[in-house]
């Protein structure tokens, strides 16, 4: 049964608050005031950061590498490697890499990850007046510093490397054997192939996978046995020691080394990729590897 209320319980209307609409006065108070002292505050750190950035020249890290502490060293090797990276055409023919090279050579006696840096930034620049010195850096005693020089000489593309790269495909260290494949693929030299095909047979995967890729590099389909397996999730699913991320790179490399070399035995299992594997980054590769076929 419905119920109303008595007049005793109704307020009488002049008791009722008013309800105003808010005004932009309300609004500027409640939002944008607020908004203009958040702007503020942001502009303000930002102008002290730009203020207080280490904008240094390749030169000004080179001067603290020679004469900084010995924690600012390598600091600063770290620090110009990234500056090269990011602005190697315009350094490329200016005297920075004879700065570099002699840098490199007075380190001998440095922390190692001076000339480990400073190995990264001469294969950033790319160029070939720093390859005598980093020949010579192969003699590291650190195996760490070995690998990094290994990159750089591969990174700068000169053939006077391949000798030495060669040899350390029977080096003791698996991580500068697997190096020295990748290496010899960059720099394609047809000398290489029967010792990258020997290295199919290394007792380490990583190796065995960096030399199949460099031999599809060389147009040589030696490793494409080994290249098949790692389209296999199964296969890649018992590594225990691989991250997805790195699994889904070696899917990748190999579809585009298969496809490099028109392996015909591996055009079907591509098209299954390339239409339901669950990594994106597959089916894409898998999808521009059958143009080539």
């Amino acid at each position: 049964m419905e119920t109303t209320k008595s007049p005793a319980q109704t307020p009488p209307p002049e008791d009722l608050l008013e309800v105003r609409k808010p005004t932009s006065l309300l609004i500027a108070q409640f939002f944008l005031f607020p908004l203009v002292i958040i702007a503020i505050c942001v502009g303000i750190f930002l102008l002290f950061g730009y203020l207080t950035y280490d904008q240094k020249t390749p030169q000004e890290y080179l001067s603290d590498i020679r004469t900084g502490s010995e924690s600012r060293r390598w600091q600063s090797a770290f620090e110009l490697s990234n500056v090269i990276s990011s602005d190697k055409e315009r350094l490329r023919n200016t005297d920075c890499v004879t700065d570099l090279t002699k840098g490199y050579e007075g380190s001998r006696t440095e922390d190692p990850r001076v000339r480990r840096f400073l190995a990264l930034t001469m294969g950033h620049l790319g160029d070939k007046r720093a390859v005598p010195a980093l020949l010579e850096g192969l003699n590291d005693s650190e195996v760490e510093n070995e690998i990094y020089t290994l990159w750089a000489l591969g990174s700068i593309g000169d053939n006077s490397a391949v000798p030495v790269d060669l040899m350390r495909l029977q080096h003791q260290d698996a991580a500068v054997r697997k190096v020295a494949a990748y290496v010899l693929g960059a720099l394609k030299d047809p000398s290489a192939i029967h010792d990258l095909q020997v290295a199919l047979n290394d007792v380490d995967h990583d190796v065995r996978w960096n030399a199949a890729m460099a031999l599809a590099q060389l147009n040589d389909a030696g490793g494409a046995g080994v290249l098949m397996t790692l389209l296999d999730h199964q296969y890649l699913d018992g590594l225990s020691d691989l991250t997805i991320e790195q699994k889904t790179e070696l899917m990748v490399n190999a579809v585009k080394s298969l496809a490099m070399l028109k392996y015909d035995q591996a055009k079907e299992k591509i098209y299954v990729l390339s239409q339901n594997d669950p990594m994106l980054a597959v089916r894409d590769a898998s999808i521009e590897a059958l143009k080539k076929y």
